[in-house]
């Protein structure tokens, strides 16, 4: 709805503002709709991926690159918390076996990490990275190993 000088009022100023409000309402749950259908095609491909024959050296390269630039661990895998059964629950209270909540692709990085990183002597921590709205966010998995100077 639109007004003109002749049908200018109070009344068709807030019919009008009305509608230009529902309008954009429509866009945003129009915008919201389909980002959950491409979030939720993520979080198929993320439950279906497998880790890689050539995981092991990409996580060399990291680390390497990660002890370059001066850090003590590396960010190993990011996801959203609501990708997870208790959304995150078990890693923001600490449980020590948060790994049991784990399911599809983060599950595999978590027993390729038992089987292959962590008899190499590394350890892995899960921590909450962000906080919108103040409820947990991504997921991180974080690849640690002890560092002793011995000069």
């Amino acid at each position: 709805m639109s007004f003109t000088g002749n049908s200018l009022s109070a009344d068709a100023v807030r019919s009008y503002l009305k509608s230009k409000k529902e309008e954009e309402a429509a866009k945003q749950r129009d915008f919201e709709a389909s980002a959950k259908v491409e979030l939720d095609k993520l979080r198929e491909a993320f439950n279906q991926r497998d880790v890689q024959p050539e995981a092991l050296d990409r996580i060399a390269l990291l680390v390497r690159k990660t002890i370059d630039m001066g850090d003590k661990q590396a960010l190993v895998l990011r996801f959203p918390s609501e990708w997870l059964p208790d959304r995150g629950r078990s890693i923001t209270n600490h449980d020590k076996n948060w790994h049991e909540k784990l399911e599809g692709f983060a599950k595999r990085a978590y027993d390729f990490f038992k089987k292959e990183l962590e008899p190499r002597g590394f350890q892995i921590r899960a921590a909450i990275l962000d906080w919108p709205g103040g409820m947990p966010g991504d997921v991180g998995f974080f690849l640690q190993w002890k560092y002793t100077d011995e000069t």
